[in-house]
């Protein structure tokens, strides 16, 4: 079993990328979070621990939309008596935005709080919190959210078609201009939902480019932003398959559902969908599948309303 790096490591090379190798999460990270994912939800804590720790080992650890591995992390390490370790991973989490209360609220935590660097983290949280708020840029996350509310300005109701196209066109220069200043806008530049209640990304704008600037300037992008585990898999997938949805061929990556039917329209090579979806950091079908039908058992309230 490989040994976990300690979190003041962990933090050293995510502050100095220059002094250490470049991770590709695309091929060294993320099918072992989805294995590791797999595992926590059919709760083999044990096997689940070795595979967090060997993504971890690899690459700088990071949340994943939908997977939060950094959080289900220190939860493993809560139930199978990891302390120090579990306290070393909530403080990233926190130090992430993720809130306090949440965690004080799940009772798998509170043997490690009741230790006495547990009670100096809960002590020390408020500074943690404003740290992180000092380092998100709130002005930017204003201006995508309003950026977003124009997006939507004639699609909600009746659409115009002339003035949403003119949106679509300042929206898309400015993506490319923040894009080349900041990089991906992703929770750790902008923000997450804690910040102000407020889901702000900029996914759905990304849905709304020309095809020949999303696919010659953003598609690639959004790859290297990938790989560089600072854009998720799903958000690269769904440019790319909604580019082939609307033009009348069928999606290659299979992250879109239908109304009556687990996928819309999607190519009949399940292989060659796999390699495509390993391509770009997506779990294989079967993988996908399996977990999702698990969490459907395992919280059946969150599919309540889903087909």
């Amino acid at each position: 079993m490989r040994i976990v790096l300690p979190l003041t490591f962990i933090l050293i090379i995510s502050c100095s990328q220059k002094n250490t190798p470049v991770c590709d999460y695309i091929t060294d990270y993320y099918q072992t979070i989805y294995q590791a994912e797999l595992e926590y939800e059919l709760k083999n804590y044990e096997r689940a621990f070795e595979l967090y720790q060997s993504a971890f080992n690899t690459c700088t650890p990071i949340n994943t939309i939908t997977y939060y591995e950094i959080e289900k992390y220190a939860k493993v390490c809560s139930i199978l008596g990891h302390n120090k370790l579990a306290l070393d991973f909530i403080e990233l989490d926190l130090k992430n935005g993720y809130q306090l209360k949440w965690l004080l609220q799940d009772s798998s935590y509170s043997k490690v709080f009741a230790t006495e660097k547990g009670k100096k983290l809960i002590a020390n949280y408020d500074n943690i919190r404003a740290d992180y708020l000092k380092g998100v840029n709130l002005e930017l996350r204003k201006e995508i959210q309003e950026m977003n509310r124009l997006d939507q300005l004639y699609r909600n109701g009746q659409y115009q078609e002339n003035k949403q196209d003119s949106i679509d066109k300042i929206n898309t220069s400015r993506l490319m201009e923040i894009i080349e200043q900041f990089g991906y806008p992703n929770d750790r530049v902008i923000g997450n939902y804690s910040v102000d209640q407020s889901n702000t990304d900029i996914v759905t704008m990304l849905l709304h480019t020309s095809d020949s600037i999303r696919m010659s300037y953003f598609v690639p992008k959004l790859k290297e932003y990938v790989k560089a585990g600072v854009c998720s898999p799903k958000s690269l997938g769904q440019v790319i398959d909604q580019f082939y949805l609307y033009n009348g061929q069928p999606q290659i990556h299979g992250t879109y559902e239908a109304q009556n039917s687990k996928y819309a329209n999607m190519i009949d090579d399940r292989k060659q969908v796999d390699k495509n979806r390993i391509s770009i950091g997506l779990p294989p079908l079967e993988l996908d599948e399996r977990i999702d039908s698990i969490k459907r058992i395992n919280y059946p309230e969150r599919y309540r309303f889903r087909n």
